[in-house]
């Protein structure tokens, strides 16, 4: 531990002392400049992302100490990558505009809009119900001179007899 923080203010020195030297330059670079520019590209969804799953390291390690840190540690892969797969930075940008929607115009306005689609979303699905059909009539058979009647179709599904021919 005490390598690396003399090896921090190391480089911190090279840079403060001599800014036009190479070293100093590639210093700045590795250090101030990328590190900026990746900052710079970071939407608001991303730090609230990473600012909420902080806050669940936090209260993981406060309440279950060592334990905690270890359950931390083993979910943090598998969410970054759930969060890099799915990009929940934009499903974050949503909800944060939703949230200054409902803070600007109010919780009434919502439920009237919200109301408002359900008719919508009603009406559509009543245009599309299938309307009362007419009652079908029976069918009649001609009467044919060698009908006996409804032949084996009285019995039950096992002993209809079937033709293979």
């Amino acid at each position: 531990m005490l390598i690396i923080s003399g090896l921090a203010i190391l480089a911190l020195a090279v840079m403060l002392a001599s800014p036009d030297s190479a070293p100093g330059r590639a210093l700045r670079l590795w250090l101030v400049e990328t590190p900026a520019r990746a900052l710079n590209r970071l939407g608001r969804g991303r730090v609230v992302f990473f600012a909420l799953l902080a806050a669940a390291g936090l209260m993981l390690a406060l309440l279950f100490k060592a334990d905690g840190l270890h359950l931390f540690g083993l979910m943090l892969p598998d969410l970054m990558v759930w969060f890099v797969v799915f990009d929940v930075g934009v499903f974050i940008d949503a909800l944060l505009i939703a949230g200054a929607i409902l803070a600007a115009n109010g919780l009434g306005e919502a439920r009237a809009r919200v109301a408002a689609a359900l008719r919508t979303i009603a009406r559509l699905l009543a245009r599309r119900r299938p309307r009362a059909r007419l009652p079908r009539r029976a069918r009649t058979r001609p009467a044919d001179a060698e009908d006996d009647g409804p032949g084996w179709a009285h019995q039950l599904p096992g002993y209809r007899a079937f033709s293979m021919a």
